[in-house]
Formats: structure tokens, sequence, C-alpha cells
């Protein structure tokens, strides 16, 4: 299983220009923001599932681009699960005909570009014979993260959250878990406004993580334009014996 990220900014402007997508293999994403602008026609056309973690627009902005340039150009529609409530929020606010056009039932409701593929959190869907598992977490009604494996390992995608100690409980004796990809989104002197919009800075996600095996490597995304090395820095500082590394675009893993 071949992991590359595509996008992992916490916005425009700064060292990472793209916001959060990965792509699994050649035919999954990990959320879809402007990160899919990197595939030319031809590998968008390979994606038939989108998992999305929650419903802001640095996450989801690729997919209603997505949708509409692969129509005609693929057989069958693009699978999107998601949390119900996430669904819920992408019908009402995104795929409304107001913002765009509803590609569920685009050019028909029989023959869809993308149809909708609600979960419960807590489920499992199989994909060639890859297994994603969601957890919820603290941030959005209905936000999720991603437990991502096949046979030989995997990752966890934390999407954007805060302070969930379930999620690490749930994942803490895991032997196949050698990554996790997390939010780190403001330096410490801003813990406050972090808390408020449901993501970490180094102090939080430091206290959060300390059951979890010293030999997991963290991959921190969602680092706010200008203040990646700042944020990086303090996570090195706070915790010296764990290994803390920040994402670029174009990185690769093999699993």
């Amino acid at each position: 299983m071949k992991l590359k990220v595509l996008g992992c900014a916490g916005g425009i402007g700064g060292e990472q220009r793209y916001t959060t997508c990965f792509q699994v293999d050649r035919d999954i994403l990990l959320d879809a923001g402007t990160g899919i602008t990197s595939l030319d026609i031809d590998e968008l056309a390979r994606i038939d599932h989108v998992f999305i973690t929650h419903s802001h627009l640095d996450h989801v902005a690729g997919l209603a681009l997505l949708v509409d340039a692969v129509r005609g150009k693929r057989r069958g529609a693009v699978t999107v699960h998601a949390s119900e409530q996430v669904i819920s929020a992408l019908k009402a606010t995104l795929f409304n005909w107001v913002l765009w056009p509803d590609f569920s039932v685009i050019p028909s409701a029989e023959d869809p570009v993308m149809r909708w593929a609600p979960f419960t959190p807590g489920d499992t869907i199989e994909v060639g014979g890859r297994e994603i598992t969601s957890f919820p977490v603290k941030h959005t009604p209905g936000a999720v993260a991603y437990w991502v494996h096949e046979r030989k390992g995997g990752f966890l995608f934390s999407g954007d959250m805060c302070s969930t100690p379930d999620l690490w409980t749930a994942l803490q004796r895991t032997d196949k878990l050698s990554k996790v990809i997390v939010d780190c989104s403001f330096p410490n002197a801003e813990a406050e406004l972090a808390a408020k919009s449901g993501h970490f800075c180094p102090q939080s996600l430091i206290d959060d993580i300390a059951g979890m095996p010293a030999a997991i490597e963290f991959l921190i995304y969602h680092l706010k334009p200008g203040q990646e090395h700042m944020i990086m820095s303090e996570l090195r500082e706070g915790s010296a014996t764990r290994p803390f590394r920040a994402l670029k675009c174009g990185d690769e893993f093999v699993f």
C-alpha cells in the first residue's frame, strides 16, 4: 500500500502550498483539499473512493472540482464516504445548486457522477484489500479520523482534531500502526485559539499522545502558514524522545 501526500497545509501562502489531500494507491483519496490539483485528468478519473474527515472547505473544495472534472470520463460513480453529519453538511452547504451543482443527480439520479456512502463512526470499510476504520474525533460534528491498513501495516490520519483520548486508547496496542498523520495547527502562544477551533497546539498534542508507543512516528500536518518553524520547534523541545516530522507535499510512504 502506497501513500502520497498531495496536500498538507493548514492554509495558503505558507511553505506547503496545498491543503489537505492524501492519495492511497491510485484509487483512494483521504480528504479532497486543493492538493487534488496536482493530479492530471487521467489520475483524477482513477479515483473511485473519497473518504472525508469533516466538511471544512480546505478539506472538500477539491471534491467539488473532482466530480466536475471526471464527468463522462469514467465508468461508475465516485463514492464519497463520510459520517451522516458530514454528508448532511455537504449537501446543505456545498452541493446545493447555489455554491455548486448536486452531482449526486448529474447526469441522473440513476447514473450519477458521485454517490454518497454514509457510515457510522467505528465502521470498517474494505476497499480492494485495504481496510479503513473511522473513529470519532473532537473537531466539528461528525468529524472522524481514519485508520488505514492492510496485512503488512498501516497509518492513522487524524483529520483536524483536538484532545480525543479515546482515539489513542483504541489504537495504542495496534502493532500494525507505524505512523500517525496528526493535526498541529497553532503554536503554544495560541493555545486558547487552538482549543476554541478544535485543533492541537504542541503542548496539547504532546499531552494527548503521552500513552502512545515511542516508536510510532508522528507526521505533522495542518501547520498554519508562517508558523511552521515555531510549531515544529515547540514540538521537538516539548518531547525530545518522540519523533516528530513535518509533512511535505510530495512525500510518499509504503506500508
